[in-house]
């Protein structure tokens, strides 16, 4: 055999052992998808709270979602359910949930009433779910899933520590208030916002944020006075929970605003201008006298000096 000859069978031989081993592979592949798909399979795919989320102490419905993912149905299908000391149970007093059968490749729902415990913390919790099935064999198999409960509680907030440098200044004058906001609930409040008003001040507002459970945020700010009168400075905070609702939370302050002191003649001329015109008739005489006795008392005194 010549030498070309060689180069041609060596060539063949590689080739075919390519293809050998390609074809081998896709029937191993294809061999191991079959078995995997012939060995019964449920899963759970997911869950729906009604409502989207769970108040502590609150019943509530879950929609729990399964699939057979066998080529065969699948048959007395038990489901357990259970959480961590009791933290989540049925409300129907049983735990255990019975399906008689699921079609190949078929999808279906269950739904559980459940409720939480009142004293939970703001947070997410898992009920688990362990589960038996039988092929059309009688074979039994067991699995289990965790679904998250996302569970919050009632925002509550407070006001505390109230305190005014000064209750009473006067116009165009100024004063320090300062309190704190408590977080008095089992979960954080978010976007805490304070609303300072009243009708002898300047309004004004300040940006506290988030205050976590059992803290505080304390508000300092400086307060102008813009007209005379007795007032309340109105506080109004508000905040809102883990689900985005606004709450409100107000207190006030007694506060006097008076008028700058002026002199008494100003405050006759003002008097007589508001509707006193022989007073200001009077003013203006005295006024006239004054500076006619003053003139003459100094004229008397140069005439003196010079004699």
């Amino acid at each position: 055999m010549n030498k070309k000859a060689k180069q041609m069978v060596k060539k063949s031989l590689v080739f075919l052992m390519t293809a050998v081993m390609l074809v081998t592979g896709v029937i191993l592949s294809q061999g191991k998808e079959a078995l995997a798909y012939a060995t019964p399979k449920l899963i759970v795919t997911g869950a729906d709270i009604k409502g989207g989320s769970v108040k502590a102490g609150d019943e509530f419905t879950m929609v729990l979602h399964l699939k057979n993912e066998s080529k065969s149905k699948l048959n007395n299908i038990t489901l357990k359910v259970s959480s961590e000391e009791s933290m989540i149970i049925t409300s129907s007093g049983s735990d255990t949930f019975y399906i008689e059968n699921i079609e190949k490749e078929a999808e279906t729902d269950v739904t559980l009433d459940l409720k939480t415990r009142g004293n939970l913390e703001q947070k997410n919790y898992t009920l688990n779910v362990s589960y038996t099935y039988e092929d059309n064999s009688r074979n039994t198999y067991e699995e289990t899933a965790a679904v998250t409960v996302p569970v919050v509680q009632d925002s509550r907030a407070t006001i505390s520590e109230k305190r005014l440098t000064k209750s009473e200044v006067t116009v165009d004058g100024k004063t320090s208030l300062s309190f704190k906001i408590n977080n008095t609930g089992k979960g954080s409040i978010y976007n805490v916002t304070s609303e300072i008003t009243g009708e002898t001040i300047t309004d004004i507002s300040t940006y506290t944020g988030t205050i976590d459970v059992g803290m505080s945020g304390t508000v300092d700010l400086s307060i102008n006075a813009e007209k005379a009168g007795t007032d309340k400075i109105n506080v109004k905070v508000t905040y809102e929970d883990a689900e985005g609702n606004v709450n409100t939370v107000t207190d006030s302050f007694d506060f006097k605003v008076t008028a700058p002191e002026a002199s008494t003649i100003t405050d006759a001329a003002a008097e007589a201008q508001q509707g006193n015109p022989g007073l200001l008739i009077a003013i203006i005489i005295i006024v006239i006298l004054v500076i006619v006795i003053i003139v003459g008392a100094v004229k008397r005194a140069r005439e003196k000096k010079f004699e």
